[in-house]
This record gives structure tokens, C-alpha cells and sequence, in this order.
């Protein structure tokens, strides 16, 4: 797990979205898909803040009979939806299997 935070100064003063937030936030958007799941999401899954954008590496795992292309997509549009429109940063997301079960 990544403990970078992202720090935004705006005219009302700063926001402070903390690395283990971030970290729930795409945890959980990952696990908005069907069959899949972020099991220990402290070490399977890194979000790196740079300047002007949020990257995001997850492993999930998933049941037999997916398409794991298809899911591997829709985990990383989930993930990046949801992330991006609560930093307001582009974000990429890289996805690993790492069980199928």
C-alpha cells in the first residue's frame, strides 16, 4: 500500500486525501465487479500520486469462467472512474491475477 498522499490547495484552503484512502477508494471500485476480489488490498494494491496524475496497481482475483480480458478492463475503467473523479487527476490502472479460483 502506498502511504503517498495527494494534497490539494484550492481558494478555501487544502484537501488531504490520505494514501490509505486512496487506497480503499480503488479497493473497493475493483471490487464493484462481479467475482472479483482485493484480498489483502495493503499489499496487493499501489497507488503512486505524481503531479499531475494518480497511477494505480492491483491484484485481484477472480472465479473460473471470465473472459479475463473483458474483467481485467472493466476492473481497470472501474478503478479509473472512480479514482479520477475524486482527484480530479488522470489516472492509469495496471491489474495482475493472481488467483483464479
Amino acid at each position: 500500500m502506498s502511504q503517498q498522499a495527494l494534497v490539494l490547495d484550492g481558494p478555501l484552503g487544502r484537501i488531504e486525501l490520505t494514501g490509505a484512502a486512496l487506497v480503499s477508494l480503488a479497493a473497493r471500485s475493483a471490487e464493484s465487479i462481479a467475482d472479483v476480489r482485493v484480498l489483502r488490498p495493503r499489499k496487493r494494491l499501489r497507488v503512486t500520486v505524481a503531479s499531475s496524475s494518480v497511477h494505480v496497481e492491483v491484484g485481484i482475483d477472480t472465479v473460473v469462467g471470465h473472459a479475463l480480458p473483458d474483467l481485467g478492463e472493466a476492473v481497470q475503467r472501474s478503478v479509473a472512474r472512480a479514482v479520477g473523479a475524486s482527484t480530479g487527476l488522470p489516472t492509469s490502472v495496471d491489474v495482475t491475477f493472481e488467483e483464479i479460483r
